[in-house]
């Protein structure tokens, strides 16, 4: 399960961490963009200033990429097959309070990096449906919440009594949606 609190939960209860490089430099970002607005068009200065705020950008970017590739390595050669959400992460960004969290997380490129590395390794990717309510059904019994909003991180169940923390209770129900 993609989350933006945490990057990825596991179905074994692993949660690996979101590392949030683009919300960390934000504040040299901005720094460098005031510099470069400040300065005059068509100067040696402003191109100085210009290309201290494209090599942060770059620093950003190559971090993200580092990561993804990390995780998405570590995912596939660790195992056979990786179930995951069908996310249409552009129809994901049109919600401007979510759009720079999730622009940092890049959706899009761990999903294209993954099934690279699947074929790489020979492990079979397997996806569920975007529509699946899969952080609403309880795992143990099968429930369905409807209250269930975003801002809730764990819920009861109140047909077993279960607690279940969102993200975990997702990830297997991924797990079961395409196993079963």
């Amino acid at each position: 399960d993609l989350g933006i609190k945490t990057f990825a939960t596991l179905s074994n209860g692993e949660q690996i961490e979101n590392p949030k490089h683009l919300r960390k430099s934000l504040r040299r970002l901005k720094q460098l963009q005031r510099k470069v607005s400040k300065k005059v068009k068509g100067s040696i200065n402003r191109n100085k200033a210009r290309i201290a705020l494209a090599k942060q950008h770059e620093k950003v970017s190559n971090q993200r990429n580092d990561f993804l590739h990390k995780v998405t390595k570590k995912l596939v050669s660790e195992n056979q097959t990786v179930c995951l959400e069908t996310l249409k992460a552009k129809n994901m960004m049109a919600n401007h309070k979510l759009a720079q969290a999730l622009s940092d997380i890049a959706i899009g490129k761990f999903k294209t990096l993954i099934e690279y590395k699947a074929l790489w390794y020979g492990s079979n990717i397997l996806r569920c449906g975007q529509f699946e309510a899969s952080s609403k059904i309880c795992n143990p019994c099968g429930a369905t919440n409807h209250l269930l909003t975003l801002k809730d991180r764990e819920w009861i169940c109140a047909n077993c009594g279960s607690v279940n923390d969102r993200d975990k209770n997702a990830s297997l129900n991924i797990r079961d949606f395409c196993f079963y």
